[in-house]
């Protein structure tokens, strides 16, 4: 904030205001920026009360968004649901290689197992699980074992029904007896009324977020407690998360954290608002959904054996942030990272180099042309989810020019 003493003149009637995220800020040229970027606020709205420091125009975008949608909440019939917290993870996510010993020693075990989804792991419109499990043993609270009243002898039922899940809880038992959020029994995770609605398609999204990342999960996976999740399989509303507006309208409706990192707590999406679509519009998004999600899988899926090969045969088993969006390098570019990762010390032979060039027109450029296709769709996508909402030629113009740091997609002009 700049003040400056009162003087004799006539106070002015507004005040120019330029909010600058602070990855976006140009403090040499800062008097140029405030005066190209910012724009006239009446000095009324900057009273002892909250402020909202932006454009009367985007304040009414915001205010035409909500009187044209219907509250998530509504639109679903129940609030965004919380995923699992174990209170202590190191005794239930294991990985395939325990999970698969575990079968074998027991095989009666095997449908406690349950793929397990982390926050990191998820992504926009499609998340790739990375081979965590969770043991799922669900508290007698609400579920009938066969120890679930067995009293006092209730260890011993555990045993001999589950032996190596037995086993394996015994490592942990002083931390499990000692959690906060004990369950009846000392190896039962808590009390969880909501099993089945993970079981089913869900939409699931991290609760920190730097950029709109929600995906449709359709494999039953659990998720933790850095996950909430919409138990429901709606592509229409996932059209809608993942638009551009409605990243702008969660950088101004969500409390922002460290790094400018958005929270997506249920006080805040629950009152995020999903507009009607006609049968045409949601048709077309519904169509258009389906193909992102297929488009991403592909995307991940061809980056992992990409990566993979690297690893193999060049040694880059720590890929730069650059190598995991591989998609986006040309072949020099490639050649580069390549080097900078192996180092000075482990130069590329040529035959490396050229086998490296080869890969990057059999795998590489086939990426790039998937990740065009994405771009059109998503392009597609957000032109129906601004003519749901009604959003006129001005506003989606006005949406652009305010628009938050990590924007999705790109501008209409463009």
């Amino acid at each position: 904030l700049v003040a400056r003493k009162p003087t004799a003149d006539a106070p002015p009637t507004t005040a120019r205001v330029c909010d600058i995220p602070r990855d976006m800020l140009r403090i040499d040229d800062l008097s140029n920026q405030i005066k190209a970027e910012g724009f006239e606020l009446p000095r009324k709205n900057l009273s002892s009360d909250a402020w909202t420091l932006e454009p009367p125009g985007m304040m009414a975008l915001m205010e035409k968004m909500r009187r044209v949608g219907q509250l998530l909440k509504e639109f679903i019939g129940c609030a965004p649901v919380y995923g699992i917290k174990t209170g202590f993870n190191e005794a239930y996510l294991i990985d395939s290689l325990t999970r698969n010993r575990l079968v074998e020693v027991d095989p009666s075990s095997e449908t406690l197992f349950r793929p397990f989804l982390r926050g990191q792991d998820v992504d926009r419109w499609y998340s790739q699980w990375a081979g965590q499990w969770m043991i799922r043993m669900k508290s007698s609270s609400n579920y009938e074992w066969p120890w679930s009243r067995a009293g006092e002898q209730a260890e011993d039922v555990f045993m001999r029904t589950y032996p190596a899940l037995h086993e394996h809880f015994c490592r942990y038992r002083r931390e499990l007896a000692e959690r906060r959020n004990k369950a009846q029994f000392w190896w039962e995770l808590s009390g969880n009324s909501h099993w089945e609605l993970f079981d089913q398609p869900k939409i699931i999204y991290p609760d920190l977020t730097w950029r709109p990342s929600f995906s449709l999960e359709k494999t039953g996976a659990t998720v933790g407690d850095t996950i909430f999740f919409l138990p429901v399989s709606d592509l229409w509303i996932l059209a809608v998360l993942n638009s551009p507006i409605m990243w702008s309208w969660l950088w101004r409706n969500t409390v922002h954290g460290k790094d400018e990192v958005l929270r997506l707590k249920t006080i805040y999406t629950e009152q995020i608002p999903i507009p009607p679509a006609s049968d045409a519009i949601r048709s077309a998004a519904e169509s258009a959904v389906r193909k992102l999600i297929d488009l991403t899988a592909r995307q991940k899926d061809s980056v992992s054996a990409v990566l993979d090969w690297l690893r193999v045969e060049y040694a880059a088993d720590k890929p730069s942030q650059k190598l995991q969006d591989v998609s986006a390098l040309a072949p020099d570019a490639l050649v580069d990272e390549v080097k900078k990762v192996r180092g000075k010390k482990n130069p590329l032979t040529v035959a490396g180099l050229k086998a490296l060039r080869e890969e990057h027109g059999r795998s590489i450029v086939p990426l790039q042309t998937l990740a065009l296709e994405a771009r059109t769709l998503e392009r597609q996508v957000a032109e129906l989810v601004n003519t749901a909402y009604g959003l006129t030629p001005e506003e989606v113009a006005l949406m652009w020019k305010t628009a938050p740091p990590r924007m999705p997609g790109i501008p209409p002009t463009t």
